[in-house]
């Protein structure tokens, strides 16, 4: 491991921090990021170092998942999908009816992969859209969300 540090979702930080171990070891073989838009960042800062790029874990942010696949990326996006905010709401209504709720709820969450890639990508939204936020079937998606249909 050459280090861990914290971007604070800042992709000029993330970048520099990048830069920084990159010009401190030469070369980088995998970077994990939790976060897709500073995942970006960091492969800017390959593209300038004229490095190739890593193996490579981010989200599935539209940004990312869009560089992952116009540039043919080894990548993994193990997400935490942000379509959870909905669960809450979902079981206030469903309680404020008087019906069951369960007393676990599993959420699925979907790993983005080279071989699934295709189906998150979301070329008609903006790169802050998370490919899973749970409002396709939403009134006036994708407008509301800043994408085109």
């Amino acid at each position: 491991m050459v280090g861990v540090e914290f971007g604070d979702g800042d992709n000029a930080k993330v970048k520099s921090i990048v830069t920084d171990y990159l010009d401190r070891f030469g070369k980088i073989d995998a970077v994990w990021m939790d976060a897709g838009a500073t995942a970006v960042a960091a492969l800017e800062a390959f593209e300038d170092a004229g490095q190739p790029y890593p193996i490579i874990v981010g989200e599935d942010q539209q940004d990312f998942l869009v560089k992952w696949q116009e540039n043919n990326l080894s990548g993994i996006a193990p997400t935490f999908p942000t379509f959870q905010w909905r669960t809450p709401i979902i079981a206030a209504l469903k309680i404020m009816n008087g019906e069951e709720v369960p007393a676990v709820w599993r959420l699925p969450q979907p790993i983005v992969t080279n071989e699934n890639l295709d189906q998150y990508v979301q070329p008609n939204m903006p790169p802050l859209h998370y490919a899973m936020c749970g409002c396709e079937n939403m009134p006036d998606f994708p407008e509301r969300w800043g994408g085109t249909k």
